[in-house]
């Protein structure tokens, strides 16, 4: 049975390489072909039987994709024809929201003046029921923000909203977050926002229980006047909402690796499961049962099925208050496995528990398997266990506190090394003083704060002033550990930010340690350690990982690499790289290491940036810790808004912008784009075409640039107009490029026929936003770029875009076709 459970988990694991789903004939055709496998009886029977899990694990995730994938069409609905204007949508609130003021029946429901919220952005999920009044045939998942919000929505809530949404769509970039397979993760299909109208109303205003406690709780935590600053923690820990948590709070979070601490997970649920277990065993006990004794009632009923029945019972109510996030249900899955075990009195081991879980995630939350924390939680599972194996006879040694206290530490050094390696690939980054935070915080947590926030929870609809007694008590005990916290995040050294280089180079280290340490190769030194005590050898891989990360740190790998390439002066291999920065542009140069970057995207109100969320994402990945040169096509937002950013995060030499009142003092040098300039770089030619003197109009003044190999030329066009076009068309009647970007994101206003006949691209690439309101590239450019036979690719369709120029040519390659072609992470 174990082989069949994790064939079945492999199986599933495996179908998340495929590019596309398949139709739903393939996979009727594969269900017959694993349900015959599995009926075989000649001698081959078992490894058919094992093939047989392994598709029917596929057949499961792809199954679940194709009727994720057609949800739109189920409902008889064009996604893309639905995205062109607003609609009234009706359907029921599910997210877990912040009272706006004191929470009373009477404002539930009703409207109130955006003054009084003014500037405040709701975020939430709806489950849409109904388009413009017609009822859908399944219901569809939406992610809605309402920028001043005119209504208190709450969970659990029927509303009635007019909105404009469009299918879900996230930017596609190498090192930056996935919005798009988290979104799916969630199974959310669609994304969009809220428009402030006076038909807009709360139809059904009683809201769930979880939102009424929470309402109740926050009320709590702010009856005496200012909120205390850690507040949002115990909000995390009771109720599994993070809205509240600011800036400064994950700021430290982060950089202690204590995150875990606050999303209910395993944790939290396994305190809750075994403190309501012991509370409950320890009542019985204290109970004057002698007169049952007598009789002989006990004798016939075990009490502790009833204490494991209860236990099992607190942990699914306090998930339900956690609103059943994907790390909660992990939780309770394995603790249910295990209780449910125990009540039937069936022994399984280790490996068949974890397998079991493992494939009844699968057929419960299918989709969890594309989120880094599910993977970190099984990883993290599976480390515990082995050194719970590997370790058994140190921890059985000794005084009890003694034994507690070697356990805390060998399981916490374990999981801190064994856990950067993946952390890494996932994140990006490690956390150098993690250890030194979880070994303090993890039982300092487990054993007062947690305890004490639950209880509070829990003990609210009882009693008021004990409850607040218990948040008191709470808030002490997490401003004592926040202090250590916060030490520990302040230290430069505290956060290691890596490159690909870097991170390939620790999970090697990593698998490494892991042989060393776990499974004990025959060598006689390996063997003389493991002999005298396995701390030693736990120690040494602690070594090894901290030393390597240390010389990761200090090694600048842009220097060795320029020290390797000064001794190949000829290489003409360079890249451009398109990022997809939605309506806007942001485009990079990069040779032997370093870069140029052209254009910054876009940096809105809400502190959303391109450069934190794409461009830095991709510099910490490729390497890259200075910027040799920036170019600012012109003042957009679109184009130059996240300069002062990109200033503040990141080394620029020198920078080129036809701005006057640009800050020069994070940077070398400022000078002007101007025709007729030119500049050498890395063998490479950077001609500035435009702008002439005295360009007055906006867009027009866009800095354009050629840039030539001998080979192979670039053309940057910013948001030139056709006029300019035809301008430049004069002063350089044998102008030509291999790649152009288009200009103005392939507005009507730009790419005239006669600008892209002479041109003649082999491609050309658009930085557009996904369904833009401008609707660029607009039809009749995108039919004048066909008629001249120019392959055009959207970032909007294709990701981000890598054009690698050689001798022999060159080659496109784009993040949805070649990058991460898989189908969890492409728009539907």
């Amino acid at each position: 049975m174990d082989w069949w459970l994790a064939s079945f988990f492999l199986g599933a694991i495996l179908s998340l390489f495929l590019p596309i789903v398949p139709d739903l004939f393939a996979l009727f055709l594969l269900l017959l072909l694993s349900i015959s496998f599995f009926y075989y009886r000649l001698h081959a029977t078992k490894p058919l039987r094992a093939s047989a899990g392994l598709l029917l694990g596929a057949i499961w995730m792809l199954f679940n994709g194709y009727s994720f994938q057609h949800l739109w069409q189920d409902n008889n609905i064009n996604a893309i024809a639905l995205s062109t204007k607003a609609h009234w949508v009706q359907g029921q609130v599910l997210s877990l929201q912040l009272p706006q003021q004191p929470i009373t029946l009477a404002n539930t429901h009703k409207a109130i003046t955006s003054k009084k919220i003014a500037d405040k952005r709701l975020r939430f999920n709806f489950r849409v029921t109904h388009i413009n009044q017609h009822p859908l045939n399944k219901a569809v998942d939406v992610r809605l923000s309402w920028k001043n919000a005119t209504l208190f929505l709450q969970q659990g809530q029927i509303a009635y909203l007019k909105a404009k949404i469009k299918p879900a769509h996230g930017l596609a970039n190498i090192g930056g977050f996935n919005y798009q397979t988290w979104l799916n993760s969630k199974s959310i299909s669609a994304t969009g926002y809220v428009l402030n109208h006076k038909n807009n109303k709360v139809v059904s205003p009683t809201n769930t229980y979880r939102q009424q406690h929470f309402n109740d709780y926050s009320s709590l935590l702010s009856q005496h006047g200012v909120a205390h600053p850690l507040t949002p923690l115990l909000l995390a820990l009771g109720f599994g909402s993070r809205t509240a948590l600011n800036q400064d709070l994950w700021q430290v979070l982060q950089a202690t690796g204590t995150g875990h601490l606050i999303a209910i997970s395993g944790l939290h649920i396994g305190l809750v499961a075994t403190g309501s277990y012991v509370l409950f065993m320890l009542f019985v006990r204290l109970l004057p049962l002698s007169m049952f004794a007598k009789s002989g009632a006990l004798q016939r009923f075990n009490v502790r099925y009833m204490a494991i029945a209860l236990s099992l019972l607190v942990a699914v109510s306090y998930g339900y208050l956690a609103g059943f996030s994907l790390p909660t249900i992990r939780a309770l899955v394995m603790v249910s496995l295990y209780s449910a075990m125990r009540l039937m009195a069936i022994k399984l081991s280790m490996m068949r528990w974890l397998l079991l879980t493992l494939c009844v995630l699968t057929l419960t939350t299918p989709f969890s398997l594309f989120t880094a924390s599910f993977w970190l939680s099984v990883y993290a599972v599976i480390i515990i266990f082995v050194t719970l194996w590997r370790f058994k006879s140190v921890l059985a040694s000794g005084p009890t506190f003694w034994r507690f206290l070697k356990g805390l530490v060998i399981i916490q050094l374990s999981l801190t090394l064994m856990l950067l390696p993946i952390s890494a690939v996932f994140f990006q980054q490690i956390s150098v003083v993690a250890l030194l935070a979880n070994i303090i915080a993890v039982p300092w947590m487990s054993f007062v704060s947690i305890p004490s926030c639950l209880l509070s929870v829990l003990l609210l609809p009882i009693s008021d002033t004990l409850s607040q007694l218990l948040v008191e008590f709470c808030l002490v005990s997490l401003q004592w550990l926040w202090s250590y916290l916060v030490f520990l995040s302040e230290q430069s050294w505290a956060i290691i930010a890596l490159s690909s280089g870097q991170i390939q180079l620790l999970v090697i280290t990593g698998l490494l340690g892991g042989v060393w340490l776990f499974l004990q190769p025959r060598l006689h030194i390996i063997s003389f350690c493991y002999k005298h005590n396995r701390l030693i050898t736990l120690c040494c891989s602690a070594i090894v990982l901290l030393t390597t990360m240390g010389y990761s740190e200090k090694t600048d790998y842009s220097e060795q690499t320029d020290k390797v390439n000064l001794a190949n002066t000829s290489d003409k291999n360079w890249q451009l790289i398109a990022f997809d920065v939605g309506q806007g542009l942001s485009v990079l140069i990069q040779k032997h290491n370093k870069a140029i970057l052209y254009d910054t995207g876009a940096a809105y109100p809400s502190g959303f940036n391109m450069i934190d969320a794409v461009v830095l994402p991709y510099l910490q990945h490729a390497g890259i810790e200075t910027l040799d040169k920036v170019i600012i096509s012109h003042s957009d937002n679109d184009h130059a808004g996240g300069l002062n950013i990109l200033q503040q995060s990141i080394s620029i030499n020198s920078l080129i912008y036809n701005n006057e009142s640009v800050n020069d003092s994070a940077v070398m040098s400022v000078n002007a784009c101007m025709q007729g300039k030119s500049f050498e770089w890395q063998g490479l030619t950077f001609t500035m075409l435009w702008p002439e003197k005295n360009v007055a109009k906006e867009n027009d003044d866009s800095c354009v640039i050629l840039i030539s190999d001998g080979m192979h030329q670039v053309l940057l066009t910013g948001d030139i107009s056709q006029q300019v076009e035809a301008k430049l068309l004069q002063l350089y009647p044998h102008l030509h490029a291999d790649i152009l970007l288009v200009p103005h994101h392939g507005s009507k206003t730009s790419s005239s026929d006669t600008f892209v006949a002479q041109i003649k691209p082999k491609i050309a690439i658009v930085s557009a936003g996904f369904l833009n309101r401008w609707q660029m590239p607009v039809t009749e450019v995108v039919e004048r770029y066909k008629k001249h036979q120019v392959e055009l690719v959207n970032s909007a369709v294709s990701g981000q875009l890598i054009v690698n120029f050689s001798q022999k040519g060159l080659a496109l390659q784009s993040y949805h076709d070649d990058l991460w072609p898989f189908w969890f992470a492409n728009t539907y």
